[in-house]
């Protein structure tokens, strides 16, 4: 990863570097040719104005003519022509003789044509013309034109020069880069790697350790969601260690029960007169261990498959009445009375009808194994029911825990109801509380949405 993260970043650098020395070499070249025709115009403007005599054959009268390019002074070549193309000066006499007819249309269409260019730019010169005045006084731009020109030479060696300056400071930038580029890198590869890591950890049920990532920004935070995302999963790795050993506890008894008489009704050794008796404990534990299962079942499906539930609307207050109806002989049974308080508008929420009727007769039955004489229901507003019993109420601690598997107070059952109902609470959106109540018992509060 880290090798392709910089070799992409080289890429971007060496393309970003050669984009700019080539439009900076064009710039700087266009700048100077235009420089150039700027400093050739003022001075043809002055040398214009000295007067040449009409057939003047040489002279020497303008030779060397300088002017200012780049802050430097440039030297700069001239002709002198006719109308007729005959050659009255020139600063260069090999290159262009006096007296002879000027072979270089380049130079005659500039100077004499009818809508004359303001300069001429060539693959190897620069040139700009100006009308001249003859000795006899006349300024007639079709008489005669000086032609000021330079040598792109001069300009190339400056374009060079200024490269050269620039590839020095490409290169020196380049260096920098380099470095800041694989520090950079290693920053944030680091984390990354770190990342990666703990993640693989995770994967082979590794939790314990965290990470120290101290970047101040996103990756910062990124580790800081997978620390809290280990702490959750351990705890719910060591929660479902601890559900299989207690349902294994929870299975051992009933199956030894089970084992020890069916053995003991196959060697005979249990008389006749109590074979009856053991038979029907078999069936008792038996059933144990299925209402045991069906549980184990029933709470997995309601932790782990919310799609199971199928709402509509319902009135509470009816199904408030129905599973009070459900546990009456259990209370008449324990020599409980149950009083059931429910105010007179109707309670319409969005629930599951089966899982609310569990969660409902799970709390009652809950409250009536305590109850010393006396449960109670209240259903108020907000759609918030309350179970409370007169029985001994929680120890301290105790009700913070009775919603987990397997918790058990005294004479606690399974210690599964109270878990499936806080399962079926949550995935109806609510909330369930417990606590102690002023007067003596408990009190268990469900909190569900309105419709």
């Amino acid at each position: 990863m880290f090798k392709r993260i910089f070799l992409g970043y080289m890429a971007v650098l060496l393309i970003s570097f050669s984009v700019l020395a080539l439009a900076f070499n064009f710039t700087v070249r266009q700048y100077l040719i235009n420089d150039t025709i700027q400093s050739l115009h003022r001075v043809a403007e002055t040398l214009s104005s000295t007067a040449f005599p009409p057939g003047m054959q040489g002279g020497g009268s303008m030779r060397g003519a300088f002017f200012k390019l780049a802050n430097r002074i440039a030297y700069a070549d001239y002709v002198v022509l006719r109308h007729d193309g005959i050659i009255i000066d020139s600063s260069d006499p090999k290159a262009y003789p006096h007296g002879v007819k000027n072979i270089n249309e380049a130079f005659m269409e500039l100077a004499f044509e009818e809508s004359p260019q303001e300069s001429l730019v060539e693959k190897n010169l620069v040139a700009v013309s100006y009308p001249v005045v003859t000795s006899n006084g006349n300024s007639n731009s079709k008489s005669a034109a000086l032609i000021l020109y330079t040598q792109l030479d001069l300009l190339t060696q400056l374009n060079h020069s200024i490269t050269g300056i620039l590839a020095l400071a490409v290169g020196a930038g380049s260096i920098v880069s380099l470095i800041a580029g694989l520090l950079v890198v290693r920053v944030v590869v680091g984390p990354l790697q770190q990342l990666k890591d703990r993640a693989a950890e995770l994967a082979r049920r590794r939790f314990s350790g965290k990470l120290d990532i101290n970047t101040g920004d996103e990756l910062e935070k990124l580790a800081e969601a997978i620390n809290e995302m280990s702490g959750r999963l351990a705890e719910y790795d060591e929660s479902q260690k601890e559900f299989f050993r207690n349902a294994s506890h929870e299975l051992k008894t009933p199956l030894m029960s089970v084992q020890g008489y069916a053995e003991a009704l196959k060697d005979g050794v249990i008389p006749d007169s109590e074979k009856e008796e053991s038979l029907d404990l078999i069936i008792r534990e038996s059933g144990r261990m299925k209402l045991l299962v069906n549980k184990f079942i029933y709470l997995s499906k309601m932790e782990t498959l919310k799609e199971n539930y199928s709402f509509e609307k319902l009135n509470l207050n009816d199904a408030v009445r129905e599973a009070v109806h459900t546990v009456k002989s259990l209370a008449f049974e324990n020599n409980v009375e149950m009083e059931i308080n429910i105010a007179p508008e109707t309670k319409v929420v969005e629930a599951d009808p089966e899982k609310l009727h569990r969660l409902l007769v799970n709390l009652l039955g809950n409250a009536l194994r305590y109850a010393a004489g006396r449960v109670t229901v209240n259903v108020r507003s907000g759609a918030t029911i309350e179970v409370i019993d007169d029985g001994p109420g929680f120890k301290t601690g105790e009700s913070e825990n009775i919603f987990k598997p397997f918790y058990k107070g005294e004479n606690g059952g399974s210690g599964l109801g109270l878990s499936i109902s806080r399962a079926i609470v949550d995935n109806h959106g609510g909330t369930i509380t417990a606590e102690n109540v002023s007067t003596g018992g408990a009190k268990i509060t469900v909190r569900l949405g309105d419709s």
